[in-house]
């Protein structure tokens, strides 16, 4: 199977670096015409399938590849973005002040506890990591071939980390692609496609 993770297009809360989470931020003109240019790049893929998180950024990325594609788009919760709890709004570059435990813990993968780092009301590391594995391992078993995922920064942050010990940070309207061995029963390799 060839998993491709597209984080949305880019949402005016990117731009002012706040956390999102389960806001539903709407695309703005940016963030609609990287959706635009990523379907251009997609169309030639053979890609099946497009899941699509149900928050707004990412249905409409969806829908603007959808179309281009000539594919339905299957919308779920499964995919949205980490709930960041009391950190949701939040500038990015003020989390280390206001949660400096929860941020320094969060960004240390080699930290043996982290599964159960979250901040105040969210889910943690470990909820997300399971919630989006529970998806990908049910993807397996229907048998998809090739499909896309339409999803958040952090959900791929997220599982890149727990399943190659690797930090990658999508920039919006970027695309992974990942190839699973059916014979290993493992991800065998991942590449930044733009």
């Amino acid at each position: 199977m060839i998993l491709y993770l597209m984080r949305h297009g880019q949402t005016d809360w990117n731009v002012k670096g706040r956390t999102q989470g389960w806001k539903d931020t709407p695309l703005n003109e940016v963030g609609l015409a990287q959706a635009q240019a990523a379907a251009e790049k997609l169309k030639d893929l053979s890609i099946e399938t497009i899941y699509a998180s149900d928050l707004k950024r990412a249905k409409k990325t969806a829908d603007v590849i959808s179309a281009r594609l000539d594919l339905p788009i299957h919308y779920t919760q499964k995919l949205r973005e980490m709930y960041f709890g009391k950190a949701e709004g939040v500038k990015k570059t003020d989390l280390g002040a206001k949660f400096p435990y929860i941020y320094q813990a969060f960004n240390d993968i080699k930290n043996p506890g982290r599964d159960e780092i979250g901040y105040p009301n969210g889910e943690t590391i470990g909820q997300v990591q399971q919630r989006f594995m529970k998806f990908v391992n049910r993807l397996r078993t229907d048998g998809r071939q090739n499909v896309l995922l339409v999803t958040h920064g952090m959900v791929i942050r997220l599982f890149t980390e727990s399943v190659f010990k690797k930090t990658i940070r999508l920039d919006n309207g970027s695309v992974l692609r990942l190839t699973f061995d059916e014979k290993t029963k493992r991800f065998r390799s991942l590449k930044v496609l733009f």
